[in-house]
Order: C-alpha cells, then structure tokens, then sequence
C-alpha cells in the first residue's frame, strides 16, 4: 500500500622560430669569431601529485534478525538495538502492518526495504507508528527490512484485518494505519506537516471496490505542505498515513 516533488577549447599554440642574422661591417680588421648563442637547459617539469581517493562512507552493520511467520491471529515481532536487516514470511492473502516502537532511539530513524525509492517511514528520534508494508500487489510472500537507528527498538508485524473498525473522523499525529467501517463514498484528508522536512504520503484503500483481477481500489496523495484533499475510493476500506505531522480523515457521504 501506501502507498500515496564546459567546454575545453584547446588553442594549439605553434612555435615561431626566431633566426637571429649577424650584419657585416666595413673594417679591414678581422671580425671577432661569431659566438655560438648560449641555450639555458629546460627547468626540470615537477611530477604530478595523484589526487586523493575520496574515503566512500562505510555502510552501517546490519545483522540480519528472523521476525518469523505473520499469519492472521499471529503477529511476528522482533526486537534489536541499532541498524539491522529484518527477514518476516506472510502466511496468507491479508495486508501486512509493520508497528515500529523506537522510542528510546536517538538520531535519525528510517525504516524501509531493498530497492524501494522512498522510505516507509522517517524521522528523528524517539519515533513510534504503524505502516502499511504489504498490500498483496504482486509482492512475494518473504518480505526483507532495512532498519537505521541509534537504540533498542521492536518491529511487529500483523495483519491489517486485525486492526480496530474505527468510525466517523479520526485524529492523530504521526504515522497510522486505520481501519475505517463507514459506507461512505470516499474520504477528506487534511494534514499540518511537523516542520520543515516533514511530508505526507496516504493512501486509501477500499474493502468493498474490489476487482477480482487487479485488487481493491486505492489512491495515493500526499506532500511537503498542509492540504486538503478528497481520495474518491468506497469505504469501508483501509487509510494508511506515512508521516511524523498532525491529520484528519473524515469519511463522505
């Protein structure tokens, strides 16, 4: 799910010769012999120093800590302290909820995945919230995290089924995972980022819009700036909000 800103011209210099021709004088007396012009030996060229290699930064040390099988009715969690890679296998057709509690972490906190271009969530510590890591669009069923932080934390998995059928709007700060039971024909959106920095990626997804091809409905919208926005997709259904701001979603009629 949420898922939803020289040019070089060379002057080639050509050496002009410069001929230097004795005149001829009307003595009788013998001319002095013609001395041969005195050449300076070339200044010795100074030997090129090598540029300094740039030190790359050293990746941080990650262990690689099993969180085991997330099924429905069974979290997986693990527990460690600093960065790490997290391994957890889903065990049937749900989407997935990853709850991060590092709230004695200190710095910068960022939790993400392999490849992926934006991070599931970020932000200076001590930083807690849930995110919606898995939504069965194609994705395989063993999942991998990668995880910097500066203290102990936990990481839980479970399935979006498990989460508490709220109703009516919801407020909060930072990142959430609603369920959301209202019929309604879509939700409004407003959020208040945390400062300079902060960002909003939602997305909306809906329980009851599902095509048996492509999967539930779902819209993402999000940025850097306060908004109010509208995600047209039928409720009951699914919000997930990646961001350390303050929100509202209000279901519509």
């Amino acid at each position: 799910m949420p898922t939803p800103s020289a040019r070089t011209r060379a002057v080639a210099l050509a050496a002009l010769p410069v001929l230097l021709l004795a005149g001829c004088g009307g003595s009788d007396e013998p001319e002095p012999a013609a001395q041969a012009p005195s050449s300076s030996a070339p200044a010795p060229s100074a030997t090129p120093t090598a540029a300094p290699t740039p030190t790359p930064t050293a990746e941080p040390e990650r262990p690689l800590l099993n969180a085991g099988t997330v099924a429905e009715g069974a979290p997986a969690a693990v527990s460690g302290e600093g960065p790490a890679r997290i391994a957890v296998v889903r065990d049937g057709d749900f989407g997935v909820v990853a709850r991060l509690d590092c709230a004695a972490c200190t710095g910068d906190v960022v939790l993400t995945s392999d490849g992926r271009m934006s991070p599931w969530g970020a932000g200076p510590g001590p930083l807690t919230g849930s995110y919606l890591v898995d939504v069965l669009e194609g994705t395989d069923a063993k999942q991998g995290f990668l995880l910097d932080a500066a203290g102990p934390w936990t990481l839980t998995f479970s399935s979006w089924n498990e989460l508490p059928v709220l109703s009516g709007p919801q407020q909060g700060t930072g990142a959430a995972v609603l369920l959301l039971g209202d019929t309604a024909s879509g939700a409004r959106i407003d959020y208040t980022p945390a400062g300079e920095g902060d960002s909003l990626l939602a997305r909306v997804v809906s329980a009851v819009d599902v095509d048996p091809a492509t999967g539930p409905a779902s819209l993402v919208l999000g940025g850097d700036e306060p908004l109010s926005e509208t995600a047209d997709v039928a409720l009951p259904g699914v919000v997930a909000l990646s961001t350390n701001g303050t929100w509202t979603v209000t279901p519509l009629p």
